[in-house]
């Protein structure tokens, strides 16, 4: 296992900062280790759920260590597979720990490397995903964010993306935004649902939130057209409910509620009190949130 590693700092110009890493990191560094499995389940149950087949391609924007596309590349037909990930040393990590070097030969996936979220020459596809990637950039990165997902799209594909709600105001700070734990900053950052819903419309999508669950931020489906959205029941009653102990929430309309209620609260507190808010309820909970670097 290496001892330092490299992480992307989003801005562009190739600079990274060193930071160490341990056994688990290519776990921890996009999320939660201990739900390593459990949320790279919810994105492809998800995506099963909207309909991907074998025969169809996805971008998995942000791959990270593969939580998910551990799942999807052996889903999908070879060549089928596309990940986007400046931080190569995650997927390498994955490959090597997780899905093994044969499963590359046979299955054939296509990784890139940039963390400008370039898809240029990648073609188009049916599916594309960007699980909390928008909840760590600034205006300008989501921007560019979202320009590529419609670039990437097939005109009849769809994109399932997270954001963090506020119900306050919008993060005005640029850049990537990694959790203390790695670069000192601040970790997630939050806007406005119409602030999202304007940003999806001015690249030249449409969308809509969903319930699908997330511990900790909100599913969109973004389309070219509007028809190309699923019915209205399923964007209503699509809870991606899990009986697993550790996502018990996934079917209480309680706690999402308590979740709306509580980022509300927080939104109304001066910087300085939401962080020491925040840490309290980590060190409650028992999982430190600046380990949650890509939720």
């Amino acid at each position: 296992m290496m001892s330092e590693s490299e992480v992307a700092d989003g801005s562009g110009d190739g600079r990274v900062a060193g930071v160490r890493v341990g056994d688990r990191d290519y776990r921890g560094l996009v999320g939660p280790a201990s739900q390593y499995d459990l949320m790279g389940a919810a994105q492809f149950s998800l995506l099963y759920a909207l309909g991907i087949r074998a025969t169809d391609r996805l971008l998995d924007i942000g791959c990270g260590s593969l939580r998910a596309g551990r799942l999807f590349i052996a889903y999908l037909d070879p060549g089928g597979y596309t990940g986007i990930e400046p931080n190569k040393w995650l997927v390498d990590e994955a490959v090597g720990q997780q899905i093994g070097h044969d499963a590359l030969a046979i299955k054939t996936p296509v990784f890139v490397h940039n963390d400008q979220f370039d898809v240029t020459g990648l073609g188009a596809f049916e599916f594309v995903l960007a699980n909390s990637i928008a909840s760590h950039t600034g205006p300008a990165m989501m921007t560019a964010l979202l320009r590529s997902i419609r670039q990437a799209l097939a005109p009849n594909g769809i994109a399932a993306v997270t954001f963090c709600h506020s119900l306050g105001k919008d993060n005005t700070a640029e850049g990537w935004f990694y959790p203390k734990s790695v670069s000192g900053g601040p970790g997630t950052v939050s806007y406005r649902r119409q602030t999202i819903g304007r940003n999806v419309r001015a690249a030249g999508l449409k969308g809509e939130p969903i319930p699908w669950f997330h511990p900790r931020q909100t599913w969109w489906l973004l389309v070219p057209e509007e028809s190309e959205l699923p019915p209205r029941a399923f964007r209503r009653l699509a809870w991606g409910i899990s009986l697993s102990p550790q996502l018990a929430q996934s079917w209480s309309p309680a706690f999402r509620a308590e979740r709306r209620l509580k980022a509300s609260v927080l939104e109304l507190l001066p910087q300085s009190v939401r962080t020491a808010a925040t840490g309290i309820r980590g060190a409650v909970s028992g999982s430190s949130p600046t380990r949650r670097a890509r939720n």
